[in-house]
């Protein structure tokens, strides 16, 4: 099976494919072949989601740099995205 390039994601993208899974009633296998993606993203992003309160959840505003700039910060866990439900 042939590496796949890694390919970054918004936020909103994000927040939307893991709308999908608590709403549908998908399975994530099922939306992750919907959308290309690979079920490991898409199961970290739910649970990343599900950990990350959104009630008063702000983006962070502040520009990144270096190579977590993409997603949740490695020592503090904090996401730059949310999905409310």
């Amino acid at each position: 099976m042939a590496k796949r390039k890694r390919r970054a994601f918004t936020n909103e993208f994000k927040a939307e494919a893991v709308r999908l899974v608590r709403e549908s009633g998908k399975s994530v296998p099922t939306v992750a072949r919907e959308l290309d993606l690979t079920e490991t993203a898409l199961r970290s992003w739910v649970r990343q989601a599900r950990s990350t309160p959104a009630v008063g959840r702000r983006a962070h505003s502040r520009p990144r740099s270096g190579r977590n700039s993409g997603g949740c910060g490695a020592r503090t866990g904090r996401c730059g995205w949310s999905v409310t439900s």
